[in-house]
């Protein structure tokens, strides 16, 4: 559960909040603060801030009721809340918080496993009635009725009747339209509370969108029991199973991978980084995976994608990478790898995907290795990074691989703020000036050097010279410029410098070599 959530339902019992960055944190149990007290990871300590180990870490998820005045500036994880909070009262809130999130988790496992049973609407929608101990409507954009809970409801016939028509009827069509309802659903983004002013009853409303547009309704019915705060969050929750579920046709039900691109598109688009649903989510699913995650994406940059295309190059991409999933987002097919170990050789240097990608005009990015779902949308990130920069600098690769790009990414970063030329290694500047001046390749030498340092053969092969060469141009660049290349910050100033310059030629005149501002 995230801090922040936590913060949000203790109301405004609090003096000072954790940094932003911080309130995302995921806590999965709770414990009283001593002295004494053990880190562990994943928990968060409740108690007085006199009672804080020094030796704690100063991102630990801290709850502390200022009984003294230490210094609290380098916690950066810490809730502070006033002296004379009761400690067993501030006790009983947060585990009373955290129980209820573990209702509502379970509550989701039951909802997908309805969704998963392919037992259809109807049956999605008599658990969730079930569940939320309340009369469930589900009606298309049309008024049509889609399901609705089996239980009757006596204290309203006009809801019955609909259940027999199959239509919402006209007077309660009015009555929503009369109350602004739709809008008032759409202005709050968020499940809706309302009262009927006629009858007095009280609902939550959403709506369900398959692929952005709004194509269906879900009501709950506020009538055996009362509305709590979880409420509107699993009938958020519903709408997105409802909105799958929608989706399914004869492809989709021979097709299983559906489930898991319905997980995918939830980490991608930032709304699933809990971690103990994610784990959830996977178990259900029976979808193991290794340590060695990777996102690959595949995009037509001459033409774009369609549906027919979209599929044929998936499931073709499957029958190279069986160990993957995919899901079609912002206009690429998106590739959740597992593989064996962390090296890339497998996708890099496969033939078969090389020759496929050139032959129907595909581009690749590749993201650095990753363990965890909870980082995937980072990584997809890390793709988009990849193909922005390595197709400037090179157009003609079909894999884009971060890993090669991480410096000029720095250097991209750097530059929106400063001026990149503050940033470089002196010595590069005058190399380019000598090999101007004299018409010689000792920047391209100490390049392939830097690149190479331990294996000069092969940086010899790629200048197309002899090893010993190479070792008189380098020994000509200490002289010349007096620089110990036997340093390795040195090293690696020199080569964040020569890509920092890519960066500066490709932004600029392809001639233009110059790394001053």
């Amino acid at each position: 559960m995230k801090i922040q959530k936590i913060i949000r339902k203790l109301s405004d019992c609090y003096l000072s909040l954790p940094e932003e960055a911080m309130q995302t944190k995921e806590i999965s149990e709770f414990t009283i603060l001593r002295l004494s007290s053990v880190f562990q990871a994943d928990t968060a300590y409740i108690g007085n801030l006199s009672d804080l180990p020094k030796d704690f870490p100063t991102d630990t998820p801290l709850f502390c009721i200022q009984d003294c005045d230490a210094l609290v500036d380098s916690y950066t994880c810490l809730t502070l809340l006033p002296n004379g909070l009761d400690l067993l009262d501030l006790s009983g809130k947060i585990s009373s918080i955290l129980a209820h999130e573990n209702r509502l988790i379970e509550h989701m496992h039951t909802l997908i496993s309805a969704l998963y049973s392919n037992k259809g609407l109807q049956y999605l929608t008599n658990e969730a009635s079930r569940i939320f101990g309340n009369p469930v409507i589900i009606v298309d954009a049309g008024y049509k009725l889609l399901a609705m809970c089996q239980a009757p409801i006596p204290s309203r016939p006009d809801i019955e009747q609909q259940r027999n028509l199959g239509y919402i009827l006209d007077n309660n069509i009015e009555s929503m339209k009369k109350s602004n309802l739709y809008e008032l659903t759409r202005m709050a983004l968020t499940p809706y509370y309302s009262r009927d002013p006629e009858t007095n009853d009280c609902w939550i409303t959403a709506f369900v969108y398959v692929h952005g547009i709004e194509f269906a309704q879900v009501s709950v019915m506020e009538l055996d029991r009362k509305f709590t705060d979880i409420d509107f969050e699993l009938v958020q929750f519903l709408c997105e199973l409802v909105s799958v579920e929608l989706q399914k046709n004869d492809f989709y039900n021979c097709n299983q991978g559906m489930m898991h691109s319905f997980l995918l598109s939830e980490l991608l688009t930032g709304e699933l980084n809990d971690a103990n649903v994610i784990a959830m989510r996977l178990a259900h699913l029976e979808w193991t995976l290794t340590p060695y995650l990777r996102v690959l994406t595949l995009t037509d940059l001459k033409n774009g994608f369609f549906d027919g295309k979209v599929q044929l190059v998936a499931q073709h991409m499957i029958q190279l990478l069986p160990d993957s999933r995919w899901i079609v987002y912002q206009g690429r097919i998106v590739f959740l790898i597992s593989l064996v170990d962390s090296s890339c050789k497998i996708i890099a240097e496969d033939k078969r995907i090389l020759e496929f990608l050139q032959v129907n005009g595909l581009t690749a990015s590749l993201s650095d290795c990753f363990s965890h779902l909870t980082f995937l949308r980072k990584y997809y990130k890390q793709c988009l990074t990849a193909i922005e920069i390595g197709f400037q600098l090179n157009s003609n690769k079909p894999v884009y691989m971060y890993e090669d790009y991480l410096c000029e990414h720095i250097g991209k970063i750097i530059s929106e703020q400063n001026d990149l030329a503050d940033f470089c290694h002196p010595v590069i500047q005058k190399l380019i000036a000598y090999d101007n001046a004299h018409k010689t390749s000792l920047l391209s030498t100490l390049e392939a050097y830097l690149q190479y340092v331990d294996t000069p053969n092969i940086a010899a092969k790629t200048l197309f010279i002899h090893r010993n060469t190479l070792f008189y141009r380098i020994n000509r660049i200490r002289e010349l410029f007096e620089i110990d290349l036997s340093d390795g910050d040195i090293r690696l100033k020199l080569q964040m410098t020569l890509h920092f310059l890519k960066l500066k030629t490709q932004r600029g005149d392809p001639k233009d070599q110059s790394i001053e501002g």
